[in-house]
């Protein structure tokens, strides 16, 4: 009886099967994909089809590979092969491979002569329209693939993709692809639009500058099938990613009143009798407090001057003799051009990765380009004008650190707020000293929780990095950060963050937690499934002793 093969091959046509799944390729692109009872997962459409490679380059463009190009396929061995497509655009390799716990593994890599290359993606078409995506994007959402919340969107890693991998998942089984990634290397998911509906694009991204890049590659994309629902392939990645970052310790680190905190308060200004209303329906050692406005300086001016003024530090002192755990606001790459300090971190000023334009926030009623002048890096403190330094620098850690360590001893701080900890993106400078924006992250807030008195770290946003050393962190919704998205409503919220990391951290809501509008309501609704803590705005005390009904909720859920 003739021994079956894993990967088999005839001319370009290769056929791969697991335990778990069988795939078909023709050179690199994927013909079908099923699972073991033969269950179609995704395939090909019939007629005009997309390419099954894309190229990115560094000024933006896009250029589709391996549509009709020359093809070599080459045998190693009975668990793995190599594709090879010549196209007059770049050399581009699919490493085939079944790894060692029998998942298919395609890694992709590219070259070319011309400089720029700053991406290779990967594309699996014709997914089974029976399955919807459950995703790490905002906390987590199933969608269909055509919906116009996810379809036709590029979601990078690690700001908006929040976790390298995704399940599609039909009513008791699936598929997921998954970059189980020690190296934190740069990449993305893209959603099929109108002309590529049904699929989905994985992208290898390089490290920046890639102005004289010529090859890009190196990372595993995991595929493996499913029974069962998404929490599956979910807990399979939980298990690795845990594993690999030494979760343990990691929950050792937390103060153990973390646990404790049963509401969020979100936005506090200094008004003492806000304290005092919420003590009567809560106890305050089981509330948090998100306290933005404690510093002399104007709320996101500069930074990084921390010093509170005399109504910020008299709430400071009531609520934490009345037991509130209260996180002043810091933000971990702002600085005023204005401030002393900007001339020595000058260098580390973020480049955006495409034009190389020094990256900043300005805001005068709206969004404005920050100046790449000389010139004008002065007078326009009331536009708020913040430039971004990378977390890499160990310069700008140790002074922001520091300043912090003295608000904590002066104010006897038992948590801070470390304001933008997602914005964490592949840029021109991409790496200051051997860390990436993401792995600087990481280390600012490891960093913090070392100062004595292990105060527990808040921040903004939360992924598998920032989640590491935060104890809490605001939550977005889907790209609704201070008003809702168009079919927001239609949004189906799962809560893939808080099964990844919600014994690590917890997470809390944002903005637009009054419970007054029919908009505020569904915000309440959807961190509520997503897992967060009770969260509100209380902006008054009325807010808390007459509660509208929403509000009321939120309420009953905490002393629940």
């Amino acid at each position: 009886m003739k021994r079956h093969r894993p990967i088999s091959i005839e001319g370009n046509r290769i056929e791969i099967t697991t335990a778990r799944l069988s795939a078909v390729l023709e050179g690199a692109e994927l013909v079908e994909l099923r699972n073991a009872r033969g269950t179609v997962l995704a395939q090909r459409a019939s007629g005009k089809r997309p390419a099954p490679v894309e190229l990115r380059f560094a000024d933006g463009e896009k250029v589709d590979v391996g549509a009709n190009a020359p093809v070599r396929v080459v045998s190693l061995g009975e668990r793995l092969a190599h594709v090879h497509v010549a196209d007059e655009n770049g050399d581009v390799t699919l490493r085939l491979l079944i790894d060692d716990q029998d998942r298919l593994v395609v890694e992709p890599s590219a070259q070319t002569i011309r400089r720029g290359l700053c991406g290779v993606g990967w594309r699996i078409p014709g997914i089974a329209k029976r399955l919807q995506l459950v995703a790490p994007f905002f906390q987590g959402c199933r969608q269909d693939l055509t919906h116009p919340l996810v379809a036709g969107k590029y979601w990078e890693w690690p700001c908006s993709w929040e976790a390298g991998f995704v399940v599609l998942q039909g009513k008791r089984d699936g598929f997921s692809v998954a970059a189980y990634d020690r190296l934190n290397v740069p990449k993305a998911v893209e959603i099929g639009g109108e002309e590529r509906a049904g699929s989905l694009t994985f992208h290898t991204l390089a490290h920046g500058p890639a102005a004289d890049s010529v090859a890009v590659g190196s990372l595993r994309w995991v595929i493996d099938a499913h029974d069962g629902d998404w929490t599956v392939p979910a807990g399979v990645y939980r298990e690795w990613l845990h594993r690999d970052i030494g979760a343990d310790r990691l929950k050792a680190l937390r103060p153990d009143w973390v646990d404790d905190i049963r509401l969020a308060l979100q936005w506090s200004g200094n008004a003492p009798k806000v304290l005092d209303a919420v003590a009567r329906v809560m106890d305050p050692r089981r509330v948090l407090i998100h306290h933005a406005t404690w510093r002399s300086d104007p709320y996101d001016v500069n930074y990084p001057e921390y010093r509170a003024s005399r109504e910020g530090a008299a709430f400071l002192a009531k609520g934490r003799a009345m037991g509130y755990r209260i996180m002043p606001h810091f933000n971990y790459f702002s600085i005023d051009p204005e401030h002393p300090e900007f001339a020595r971190m000058t260098d580390f000023v973020v480049r955006d990765f495409s034009t190389r334009r020094l990256r900043a926030w300005r805001w005068n009623g709206q969004w404005v380009q920050p100046p790449q002048a000389y010139g004008r890096l002065k007078g326009l403190r009331d536009e708020k004008l913040m430039y971004h330094l990378h977390p890499g620098a160990s310069p700008w850690r140790r002074l922001l650190t520091e300043r912090i360590a003295a608000a904590v001893a002066r104010h006897r701080l038992s948590a801070v707020f470390v304001d933008q900890t997602l914005c964490a993106w592949n840029a021109d400078n991409a790496l200051v000293e051997n860390l990436s924006m993401a792995e600087g992250v990481v280390a600012l807030t490891r960093e913090l929780t070392e100062l004595d008195g292990l105060p527990a770290v808040g921040g903004e946003g939360l992924n598998e990095m920032t989640m590491r050393y935060q104890s809490f962190a605001q939550a977005h919704l889907f790209d609704s950060y201070h008003h809702n998205c168009p079919h927001f409503d239609e949004l189906d919220p799962v809560p893939v963050g808080r099964f990844l990391y919600g014994d690590l951290c917890r997470t809390m809501g944002y903005s637009g937690l009054g419970g007054d509008t029919p908009e505020s309501i569904r915000r309440l609704e959807v961190h509520e499934r997503l897992g967060a803590l009770p969260s509100l705005e209380v902006r008054k005390p009325d807010d808390v002793l007459k509660p509208n009904p929403a509000v009321r909720r939120v309420l009953d859920r905490a002393k629940a």
